[in-house]
Formats: structure tokens, sequence, C-alpha cells
């Protein structure tokens, strides 16, 4: 029974590491985007597109903030998408710019009351 739990933990170690070999080998460091709710109300169904990826949040609360790590692999900029609760339509934001590298920088994507975002890059120090 041993040497069977063994055997299953060895398949299952050499399946993980072949299907996320990328993720465990790749170090590189990563922009972050931190999407900032100040509007005096919940965001729903946010969604955050960059080079290629999207993102997705349920909610994020007043006075509260989500971040997000992510890398690209080339240029690229925002789009910032959300709802307000009773509301049908989404609310769209786009903008920024993402560098390929070799800086990181953190994105600050700060929400107000109108729905406006206040874009804001700064270079991450100590990765």
């Amino acid at each position: 029974m041993l040497r069977l739990f063994i055997f299953a933990f060895l398949i299952f170690s050499g399946w993980y590491a072949w299907r996320h070999w990328h993720e465990i080998t790749d170090r590189r460091p990563k922009h972050e985007a931190i999407v900032e709710n100040r509007s005096g109300r919940t965001m729903l169904r946010v969604r955050l597109a960059v080079g290629g990826q999207t993102f997705v949040n349920e909610s994020i609360p007043d006075n509260t903030n989500v971040t997000i790590p992510f890398l690209v692999n080339e240029d690229a900029s925002f789009a910032l998408d959300w709802k307000w609760p009773g509301q049908e339509f989404d609310q769209h934001w786009a903008g920024g710019f993402v560098p390929r590298g070799p800086m990181v920088q953190r994105h600050h994507l700060a929400v107000d009351n109108d729905g406006a975002v206040i874009y804001q890059a700064e270079q991450k120090l100590g990765q």
C-alpha cells in the first residue's frame, strides 16, 4: 500500500511539474496593477485586460483595492470594465502604458464616484 501511495505521489508530482514548468522556472519580476475603488459604492464584475490577458474579480468593495501581478511580452495598455449595482450597462476605461521591460512598474487605477479612472504609474523598486 505504501509503494502504491509513493508511486501515485511521484506520478502526480511529475504531471504537476510538466503542466506548470514555465511558472516554476520563470522568475522574472512582474508588473503590478492596483485597482482602487474610491467611488462610494461596490464595483461588480471587474475585468482588467492587459497584454492579451484578462483578470477577473467578482467585486471590489468601496475604499479597498485589488493588486494584480502580471507579465507582458510586448508593450501594452489597459482596458478596465465594471458594473455599478443596479445598472444594466458596463462602465469602460482604456488607457495607460505598460512597457515590455526590463523595468517593471506599479500601475494605480483609482476609480472615483463619477466612474472616471485616475491612472498613475511608478517604478517598482525592491522586486
